[in-house]
């Protein structure tokens, strides 16, 4: 009997197929991480979490990240716990979590959680992934895509900085409101920390059925042609050809103003076709200097009435 729910030929192969241990894939051109990783320092780390941007899909009603430690633990509540969900809710107003290492190989991981349409929280299954932008600065930007539908890592956007711990651990306020589902109302809707992370398929606590080479991403090299500017604007290509055009727009900006010239061109050229003329012309001006696409277009636009 055939399995209705097996992968017809010609499909494209979900990412959690794809993925082998933590290393990444490759997907249009961007490294896309099951998770990301980062080595803890002994002693306490404060992590600082603030969501930059959220576009969930129709069948996603709730999202955020699972954060899990191992060799270590998450301090809540005077609780030492392996792991926890945040909620976008907490993430939109950032929020600082402090997070212990017990041991000299201890890691922390970040991989988006979301209720499904059905109510139920999943993570680990699906077109899931994170693509790492790591800023001069230290900080490191997470581009979240969910399971359902195809792959988009606009779903999520969270900046994460981390450093050594100075207050007290954070303590979940009796009386915070219940979030604002994303999608419509959910029966039941996640609370804004959950302290039962949800589980991988496997039953198992993520990280522990798969093998951590890189304590954390490399960093990328920084230039028009490397690194994330050239992953974004890839990524925003595939979108672009999907007619995703939010999508691809939110991407090449980001690519744009990490100063690839090509996302700035197609930037402003979609900018152009919505209509939004004077935003174009500022895009194709910051990249006529190296971008011939550019200049010529330019060109073009100042003999339009």
């Amino acid at each position: 009997m055939n399995d209705p729910g097996a992968q017809r030929p010609g499909e494209p192969v979900p990412l959690d197929q794809r993925y082998q241990g933590a290393d990444p894939i490759e997907w249009c051109g961007a490294a896309v991480y099951p998770m990301y990783a980062e080595a803890l320092p002994a002693g306490t780390t404060a992590l600082h979490l603030r969501a930059l941007s959220v576009m969930a899909p129709e069948d996603v009603t709730g999202l955020g990240l699972g954060l899990s430690v191992h060799d270590g633990h998450v301090n809540l509540d005077g609780r030492s716990l392996a792991g926890v969900d945040i909620w976008y809710e907490a993430l939109a107003d950032g929020i600082d979590i402090s997070v212990t290492a017990d041991a000299p190989d201890a890691l922390f991981t970040l991989t988006p959680v979301w209720v499904a349409e059905s109510g139920t929280n999943q993570s680990w299954t699906g077109n899931y992934g994170v693509v790492v932008d790591l800023l001069p600065d230290g900080a490191s930007t997470l581009w979240c895509s969910t399971g359902p539908g195809t792959p988009d890592f606009n779903e999520l956007v969270v900046e994460l900085t981390t450093g050594p711990a100075e207050l007290a651990p954070l303590d979940t306020p009796a009386d915070s409101p219940e979030p604002t589902s994303l999608g419509g109302p959910t029966e039941p809707s996640p609370p804004v920390i959950s302290t039962e992370p949800t589980p991988h398929p496997a039953h198992l606590d993520p990280p522990t059925d798969v093998s951590f080479r890189p304590a954390a991403p490399p960093t990328p090299r920084r230039s028009a042609d490397q690194g994330v500017g050239a992953a974004l604007h890839d990524l925003g290509t595939a979108m672009h050809e999907r007619g995703e055009h939010d999508s691809a727009r939110a991407l090449w900006t980001q690519a744009a103003q990490a100063g690839h010239t090509g996302a700035a061109y197609d930037l402003g050229a979609l900018l152009l076709q919505q209509g939004e003329r004077a935003a174009a012309e500022q895009w194709w001006k910051t990249a006529a200097h190296d971008d011939p696409r550019a200049a010529a277009s330019l060109t073009a636009l100042s003999e339009l009435p």
